[in-house]
């Protein structure tokens, strides 16, 4: 290369990431090896670079790639980059403006980055490997945070152990003694069998007038939920989340125990703001005091995204808060309205469900009756289920669209209608019955009769799991939807009502991978909700290969982290919380990042349509 021309690639190079990145000297040295290429207008190119391989950048211009078949693979203006694994990809270019280029041997350039690794990690061959890296890169200052740091490095070791015989007065002296104490582990045979806390002693020992002479047995908690030490704290947040309780025995792979967590130990040594926000809410004794915490759920979720957590690690903590939220506000319900007459359940569904709750989530939830309810309690639960919809509301968790809640009479039925639907459903998905099932594919218990749930949640999967009719149909839905293969001039994007150039990262990306991971789950029967489990559930049955498993979970890593990365833009710019991306703000490389993410999603829908059917 013209040795005149090397500031100006240099000093262009520096505008491109991950080169900016890189110091002047290695910046320099990679320049000079350019060669500077200039294309036509509505010119073929052929790029034979099956000896060397070649990274392309756009300094100028417009092109298409087509697969050998025509259909689009991606379209690429300036600052884009290309090439990568030529004879792999295998597709041809056109270019759409004249392009002035710059070409670059990647072999060499790969080994002028050997002491830059995160840099050519995000300059890999492959898509999956460039997303991962992207979203790897952001995980280091995640890596310490207590989230990920297992249930015994964080355990209180020193616990008050004793026998099932050991007298009341016995074990509330020892509790009392043992400083920082507020329960007692009931062993027998070093085999945990019981707990017991000063809560327990309370309500009854005290209340109840129990003989204090008597064994711990009798007024103990028998079988309590255990963590194995491996698990991860969010684990324990979880297990205490869903069950209500405060104390969470930590054991061994030998059943043996090892040490305790509790909410108050997480939040005063470990500082879990989710755990302290979860506690207060816990608390609140009127809507008004709960309104008063949202402002704080916002600023857990704004520090976990600073903090580069992973997407869905966010999601999970997100859901937890939803959920304690919504736990309040039906222990308020009952308050106002009475102890109902008749069982219940109240479930969640769609991506609160699927512990994949955002910032912007909406309500989708419904009642479960049980059978033969009356007239009376019919008009019970319109109003307790109007109440929960309204107070849910007012905390930031706006009303669904779409009209899937309880407050709605459709969704608030005995548990012989609910069966009807999902028959119905599934045997004709067509239509609004798909867009319902859709809806409910996914419920979880958030309160109320387990039992009444779970016959409605074992009905649910013997009408949609491996039902062909039913997967046809949600294939003939995932097809109807396709990324945008180019995210240039424009040429896919929607407007906004201010005119800019928007795009919907939920329906573009994320909707369309949570739809092929269902899809893969219900043909083969797999029970577990959340998108990840069930990429990896479609790998473990042979559905996918490894080279697949990594193309769907990193980019779905990626999407989910971006959405969650926009949000805390919203907020930012004190604007609303939306799905709505601009890619015109983005960078080239993050451009890059989109096109490889939709180029991985169209892909596996036309595989998902082939395995298939439709």
């Amino acid at each position: 290369m013209d040795s005149t021309l090397l500031p100006n690639v240099v000093a262009f190079l520096k505008t491109i990431t991950p080169f900016s990145q890189l110091p002047d000297e290695t910046l320099d040295s990679i320049a000079s090896d350019a060669d500077i290429l200039f294309w036509g207008h509505r010119q073929n190119i052929e790029l034979n670079d099956s000896a060397v391989r070649s990274l392309y950048i756009l300094r100028s211009g417009v092109i298409e790639q087509r697969f050998p078949n025509g259909n689009l693979r991606a379209r690429l203006g300036k600052n884009d980059l290309f090439g990568f694994n030529l004879v792999q990809d295998n597709y041809r270019i056109e270019t759409i403006e004249s392009c002035l280029v710059y070409k670059f041997n990647y072999d060499l350039l790969l080994a002028k980055l050997v002491h830059f690794e995160s840099i050519a990690n995000q300059l890999a061959t492959t898509a999956n490997h460039r997303l991962k890296s992207r979203v790897d890169s952001e995980l280091t200052e995640a890596e310490q945070d207590v989230y990920f740091k297992t249930v015994k490095e964080v355990a209180l070791c020193d616990v008050v152990m004793v026998a099932p015989s050991t007298s009341i007065q016995q074990v509330a002296q020892q509790i009392r003694d043992h400083q920082g104490s507020t329960c007692a582990l009931i062993l027998d045979e070093r085999a945990i069998v019981g707990i017991v806390s000063q809560r327990n002693l309370s309500n009854r020992v005290v209340a109840e007038a129990v003989d204090v002479c008597g064994p711990i047995r009798e007024v103990m908690t028998p079988d309590p939920y255990t963590l194995g030490q491996d698990e991860l704290v969010l684990a324990a947040v979880n297990l205490m989340m869903k069950h209500n309780i405060q104390h969470v025995p930590i054991v061994d792979a030998d059943s043996q125990i090892v040490g305790l967590v509790t909410p108050k130990q997480l939040i005063q040594k470990h500082g879990v703001q989710a755990i302290y926000l979860i506690e207060k809410i816990r608390n609140c004794e009127s809507l008004n005091a709960l309104t008063k915490l949202t402002s704080l759920r916002q600023s857990i979720f704004e520090a976990m995204v600073e903090a580069h957590m992973p997407a869905q690690m966010i999601g999970q903590v997100l859901t937890m808060i939803y959920d304690a939220f919504t736990s309040q506000l039906l222990k308020m319900a009952e308050q106002t309205f009475g102890k109902p007459a008749c069982r219940y359940a109240w479930v969640v569904a769609g991506s609160h469900a699927r512990a994949e709750v955002h910032l912007g989530s909406d309500q989708d939830n419904a009642l479960v009756l049980e059978d033969g309810v009356t007239q009376a309690n019919r008009l019970y639960f319109q109003h307790f289920a109007m109440f929960v919809c309204k107070g849910l509301a007012e905390c930031g968790y706006t009303l669904c669209r779409g009209r899937f809640m309880a407050a709605t009479p459709k969704w608030n039925q005995p548990l012989y209608i609910w069966q009807q639907y999902y028959r119905k459903w599934a045997s004709n998905p067509e239509y609004d019955m798909l867009l319902n099932l859709n809806v409910f594919l996914e419920i979880r218990l958030i309160a109320g009769d387990e039992h009444l749930f779970d016959q409605l949640d074992q009905y649910r999967r013997q009408c949609v799991t491996r039902n062909p009719r039913l997967v046809s149909a949600l294939v003939r839905n995932l097809l109807k939807e396709r990324p945008p293969l180019g995210i240039f001039n424009n040429l896919v994007l929607q407007r906004d009502a201010t005119d800019g150039k928007m795009l919907n990262i939920k329906k573009a990306a994320i909707g369309l991978l949570v739809d092929m991971a269902r899809i893969y789950a219900l043909s083969k029967g797999g029970e577990m909700r959340s998108t990840e489990e069930r990429i990896q559930f479609a790998y473990d049955q042979r559905l996918i290969n490894e080279s697949s498993y990594q193309d769907l979970i990193g980019t779905y890593r990626y999407v989910t982290q971006l959405r969650y990365a926009h949000h805390l833009n919203n907020i930012r710019e004190g604007k609303d919380i939306s799905n709505s991306i601009y890619p015109e703000r983005f960078g080239s490389f993050e451009r890059q990042h989109l096109k490889d993410a939709f180029r991985i999603i169209g892909g596996y829908q036309d595989a998902v349509k082939m395995k298939f059917g439709s």
